[in-house]
């Protein structure tokens, strides 16, 4: 009897699902509630409601020791623990043969939300207001129909897709390819190996972009008294303006190609090398590619 009374007890312990069955929890927060999640393998799924709850549903994969759910109201936590809390990345010890755990999250539209997943895949959409962060190693980041005042977005060797708008992003890759359609004011992308493309859902105020051998496009205008900045050492550049831009734009490659429709493009008498310095409507703004071998393309669109 006593056996029997100590399993029951652990099956009905709040916060707590056993390995390799279905999840099914509710709990009250916040319209504004802050929602950190942690996975490590299988995926992370996140869509708004118009409730104040968040619903979780998916699956424990076995291997793993529980679902972790703590908190409410303004901060709520659901982490999936490993066999050994005690070590690892994200608290998970190296335990491989702990199956893949699929969490499905619905949460006040307004929610701010961090995840952070070693080779889980994280899908996010629909939210609206709240700040964003994702953390991953080899998973796939999409965020679709976002529209965050802060965004935050690394990844080592997946990919990162971003659609909708943020004010201020910032993406991190290595290999990762990226792709930010609607990215607003301010963005920094930097990636080593992975390619970069953006296109800015309104005009730019301050804009970084790096590579190393990663290709980088970025296609939109630019505010008054903005500046964009974009270095690369082997990659190629394509920035795409619009014609009514007002900036002076500064350019220059070592031995890659120059191109641009603005101004003229100068090269040396002797050696390689090509360079431009060219002044769009006012000169309002400032506009700076730098590139070691890779080629250079500057067009208005």
């Amino acid at each position: 009897m006593k056996t029997k009374l100590l399993v029951l007890s652990v099956l009905l312990a709040p916060g707590l699902v056993l390995a390799g069955t279905p999840i099914n929890e509710t709990r009250q927060v916040d319209a504004r509630v802050r929602i950190d999640v942690s996975n490590v393998k299988g995926a992370v799924n996140v869509s708004a409601w118009d409730k104040n709850e968040v619903g979780i549903t998916g699956t424990l994969g076995e291997g793993a020791k529980r679902l972790a759910i703590e908190g409410g109201g303004a901060q709520l936590t659901v982490r999936v623990e490993g066999p050994d809390k005690s070590g690892g990345w994200l608290g998970w010890g190296s335990d491989s043969s702990m199956q893949e755990s699929v969490l499905n999250l619905k949460v006040p539209r307004a929610a701010s939300l961090e995840v952070g997943v070693v080779s889980a895949e994280v899908a996010v959409a629909d939210l609206s207001g709240g700040e964003m962060q994702v953390d991953s190693v080899s998973g796939r980041i999409r965020l679709s129909a976002v529209q965050s005042p802060r965004l935050r977005l690394e990844s080592v060797s997946g990919d990162v897709e971003f659609d909708g708008n943020a004010d201020d992003a910032s993406i991190e890759t290595v290999s990762g390819d990226v792709i930010a359609r609607g990215v607003g004011r301010r963005m920094r992308m930097e990636t080593v190996s992975g390619n970069l493309r953006a296109a800015a859902g309104a005009s730019l105020k301050q804009t970084e972009a790096s590579s190393v051998s990663g290709d980088i496009e970025i296609t939109g205008g630019l505010e008054k008294g903005g500046r964009i900045e974009i270095e690369t050492m082997s990659g190629d550049v394509r920035l795409n303006l619009p014609a009514s831009i007002s900036a002076k734009i500064e350019a220059e490659s070592f031995s890659g190609t120059l191109r641009s429709d603005f101004g003229t493009v100068q090269k040396p008498e002797h050696g390689p090398g090509s360079s431009l310095n060219a002044k769009a409507g006012d000169g309002d703004g400032d506009i700076s590619v730098d590139s070691f071998s890779g080629d250079v393309t500057i067009r208005r669109e």
